[in-house]
């Protein structure tokens, strides 16, 4: 596990918090994300989606998250979120990013774990932390639909953690990406049994529109970070609305990027 990641949830726990992993995309997301954790002196994690960090460049993608981290007055980890493509995953472990999440969710459990450990041994010995998923999470991530979840049950996760060496799990445990159309069943059980029983930390993908009651049994039940994209994308949609059809918005084009730095930043606070 990367030392910087490993304080911080060692003061998470401590404090009695989960670590707020937000996916941004930009500049702009990445400094607003980073200005509520500050007015809240909390820690954060700054994720980018494996498809965006394609898009900029693995390289130019890390350098400028680096640079945000660089400012910040707060703690801040930097984590690449959902990479399906291993080699990508490798290449970033060779531009020093931190902290990569191997998201197999699409393939066997045998090939999920023969990838995963792959890249944890590529790894290893570069104090960096890898997170791995079992079970499929329902919902959009990263330009793939999941129709149907597939729940993580305790023995496979335990036997993948094993075999692989992960530092964080990231199980489906009944959360989805996207908004909710009701109330989800989570199974806290599972947190609980992972977090006591295989001493490994537990991340919660599908974070937006969970509830205050919600976020609060996760981390009673061990959760030690909880993902937040969908929030984040409505936050900076919005904003970017509002600014539009604000008067002398044409005039005055970085005025828009207060206001959408303003609506991101209430998003990530909440």
């Amino acid at each position: 596990m990367n030392k910087e990641y490993s304080e911080v949830i060692k003061r998470a726990g401590k404090e009695g918090f989960a670590l707020g992993a937000f996916n941004v995309f930009n500049h702009l997301t990445a400094k607003a994300v980073v200005a509520a954790a500050e007015e809240l002196n909390l820690p954060v994690i700054l994720e980018m989606s494996a498809s965006v960090a394609k898009k900029l460049g693995s390289l130019h993608a890390i350098n400028l998250l680096n640079q945000v981290k660089e400012e910040a007055k707060v703690p801040v980890i930097i984590h690449l979120d959902h990479c399906t493509d291993l080699d990508f995953a490798l290449e970033c472990v060779d531009n020093n990013w931190k902290s990569i999440m191997f998201d197999g969710s699409n393939l066997t459990l045998e090939e999920n774990i023969k990838q995963c450990k792959k890249l944890v041994e590529y790894a290893k010995g570069r104090d960096i932390h890898i997170e791995g998923e079992v079970g499929v999470i329902q919902g959009m991530e990263d330009g793939v639909f999941s129709e149907a979840s597939k729940l993580a049950d305790f023995d496979e996760t335990a036997y993948f953690i094993r075999e692989t060496g992960v530092d964080t799990i990231a199980p489906a445990i009944g959360t989805a990406h996207g908004l909710y159309k009701g109330v989800p069943h989570i199974n806290y059980e599972l947190i609980k049994r992972i977090t006591d029983e295989l001493n490994t930390p537990v991340v919660i993908h599908g974070g937006t529109g969970l509830g205050k009651e919600a976020y609060k049994k996760l981390v009673e039940c061990g959760a030690v970070k909880i993902n937040v994209s969908t929030a984040i994308k409505y936050g900076y949609m919005n904003g970017m609305k509002e600014a539009i059809n604000a008067e002398g918005a044409i005039e005055a084009p970085l005025k828009a990027d207060d206001v959408i730095f303003e609506s991101v930043k209430k998003v990530a606070k909440e």
